[in-house]
């Protein structure tokens, strides 16, 4: 009785098929590295979206950025501008604000939704936000005091506390 060998075990086969294999893990490593490559890079303050550039003009007319970084992480493109007080703006694609964070000066209070302006102007007194991010399901705020509060991005509910 004679038993039959199988075709990967033949001369040749088994060389091509780990060859394949190992052309098909190269190519897998080769994808995930660069699924993580962020590039940044300095832009003219011209190559950002029209509505980023209206949103400068319009809450920060007596500014000019001193930088603007362009930045590619996993397939999202974000704009950072620096102004000269350290002012930071992030903007997405399309030129919608993403965060805006400062060292001293008030965030315009016209990016603020009302409910989060009226819960500090009632919780915190006297303090004023020098940063805010909306991410999908919720916005980030911190005070000048160093309180940072989270809230819900439906009934703007508050998430989250740290002092």
């Amino acid at each position: 009785m004679m038993t039959k060998i199988p075709e990967v075990l033949k001369s040749g086969s088994g060389k091509r098929w780990v060859w394949i294999t190992g052309v098909v893990a190269i190519f897998a490593l080769l994808f995930a590295i660069a699924w993580n490559i962020e590039c940044e890079r300095a832009v003219a303050p011209q190559e950002l979206p029209g509505e980023a550039r209206s949103f400068i003009a319009q809450h920060y007319p007596e500014e000019n950025p001193v930088l603007v970084i362009k930045t590619l992480d996993e397939l999202a493109v974000t704009y950072k501008v620096v102004f000269a007080d350290g002012t930071q703006v992030k903007f997405r694609r399309n030129g919608m604000w993403r965060e805006i964070k400062s060292r001293s000066r008030a965030v315009p209070s016209v990016v603020v939704p009302a409910q989060i302006a009226d819960y500090v102007a009632r919780n915190f007194p006297g303090t004023f936000l020098v940063g805010i991010e909306h991410t999908c399901r919720e916005w980030e705020v911190k005070l000048n005091n160093t309180i940072e509060l989270t809230f819900d991005d439906k009934r703007f509910a508050l998430k989250e506390y740290d002092d």
